[in-house]
């Protein structure tokens, strides 16, 4: 047997356990925060549970960095012991210890390389966190034992007597610029989404505090929701930014499409706010419908919390039915919630459910309605609570309908003004319920001061 080959021999078991150590790290991390939210419908359901409840337990946590460690430990030895004894008994000059050590850190530099296109593509564009897939620990498991075997044969050959570091890294360094420029040209990596700013806002919110009317005011910059693009390796940065990008337009339709979007693509931050944005939005039948691609278990696997969330955004909308079932639902397992500390009354669109006003002096662009699901809740200008929008017309005059009983805010959106920005004639946080399902509100006067 030639010593190449007894080499490879020789390093492939350390290799396989420094993957294996790798994977189960990997592994670890990217376990969901909790099973008992919604989550995609895959196969390999039990390896992540398993996971999770042995992660969760501090003993059997234990156990696990340990093994991870001694299995690291143990590869890193290995490696030790094959590099002491290529060098063993060698006389090398200075100009050999140079161009040897130069090589090995250029086969580390390599597998570093290797390391980052493997990782940016498998864990952004194949397997994006809280994608739940099995094939990941699998695919990590391969490519992880191949680098790290890579990086090993390559460093004991540029060690060898007649080194063959041309041999051993020309073709590595090839295949490595050949993945990253495939990366590059298929995903788009290495080239996250930069929104064009388009120009910026001024917003001013009203608020209440202490039972005392107030305001907020914030310039923000405003970004293109058309720059970001649809696929590649950032298109959950992009969905992202999107999200944020409609809740700053005051776009509630809008955001609902990209978020239903997320959805599809497994984001896992999508469906949180989508959920939380359901539970805000007026109960219309296109609202129900979001409601149903979320509880939809062909799809998702979705624990107790999820369902009783799930709940109450039936109950918000108006479909008692279904917010029993899926309360009675939320009610299993050991960590389920009792139905009885869920609130699933006052649901649905009130007759008429309406907040109309007239606005006097510097006339916003947007009027955006938010709800407060929480008296003791800040006053955002977020996804979550954004219900509707809308501009003004020619006499200042707005109005929303359909809206579900609950406690609102207003804000408005204008273009940058010389002064900032004062509005009097508001009385603070707006309530609807069934003895006062409308309101119309006294005129809102709004300037800006001079600084």
């Amino acid at each position: 047997m030639t010593k190449t080959a007894t080499d490879a021999r020789r390093c492939a078991l350390p290799a396989l356990g420094a993957g294996t150590a790798l994977t189960a790290m990997l592994f670890a991390s990217r376990l969901p925060v909790t099973l008992d939210f919604i989550l995609p419908r895959r196969a390999g359901w039990e390896l992540f549970v398993r996971g999770f409840e042995a992660l969760s337990r501090p003993e059997t946590r234990r156990a696990f960095t340990t093994a991870v460690v001694l299995l690291l430990a143990a590869a890193l030895a290995r490696f030790v012991f094959l590099i002491t004894a290529a060098v063993r008994g060698r006389r090398w000059s200075l100009r050999d210890v140079l161009a040897r050590g130069f090589a090995v850190a250029l086969a580390l530099l390599l597998m570093r390389w290797s390391f980052s296109i493997w990782f940016e593509v498998a864990q952004k564009a194949w397997f994006p966190f809280g994608s739940m897939n099995a094939l990941e620990p699998l695919a990590n498991l391969l490519a992880c034992s191949v680098l790290v075997y890579l990086a090993a044969r390559s460093a004991l050959a540029c060690l060898a007597p007649r080194p063959s570091a041309r041999r051993a890294l020309i073709p590595w360094a090839a295949a490595n610029a050949l993945a990253a420029f495939l990366a590059f040209a298929v995903y788009g990596a290495w080239s996250a989404p930069t929104p064009r700013v388009d120009g910026r806002r001024v917003f001013v919110v009203l608020t209440e505090e202490e039972g005392r009317p107030g305001q907020a005011a914030y310039d923000l910059p405003i970004a293109a929701e058309a720059d970001l693009p649809t696929g590649g390796v950032h298109r959950l940065e992009s969905l992202r930014a999107r999200y944020e990008i409609l809740a700053k337009r005051m776009d509630p339709a809008g955001l609902r499409r990209a978020l239903m979007l997320g959805v599809k693509y497994d984001d896992g931050l999508a469906r949180s706010l989508l959920l939380e944005h359901l539970m805000s939005a007026p109960p219309s039948p296109e609202a129900l419908g979001a409601l149903g691609a979320l509880a939809d278990e062909a799809t998702h696997r979705i624990g107790p919390m999820g369902a009783s969330r799930i709940a109450l955004a039936y109950a918000h909308l108006g479909d008692a039915a279904q917010a029993a079932v899926w309360a009675r639902r939320g009610e299993a397992g050991p960590r389920g919630i009792p139905a009885g500390l869920l609130d699933l009354t006052g649901g649905g669109a009130l007759k008429p459910g309406r907040i109309s006003g007239k606005i006097e002096g510097v006339r916003p662009l947007t009027v955006a309605l938010y709800r407060k699901t929480n008296p003791a809740a800040p006053y955002l200008l977020d996804a979550a609570g954004l219900v509707a929008s809308t501009e003004p017309d020619s006499k200042g005059r707005f109005s929303f309908s359909g809206l579900a009983a609950g406690r609102y805010y207003l804000a408005f959106a204008f273009a940058p003004q010389p002064g900032e920005m004062t509005v009097t004639g508001h009385r603070g946080d707006l309530s609807l319920d069934l003895r006062r399902a409308s309101l119309d509100l006294p005129a809102l006067r709004i300037r800006a001061a001079a600084r």
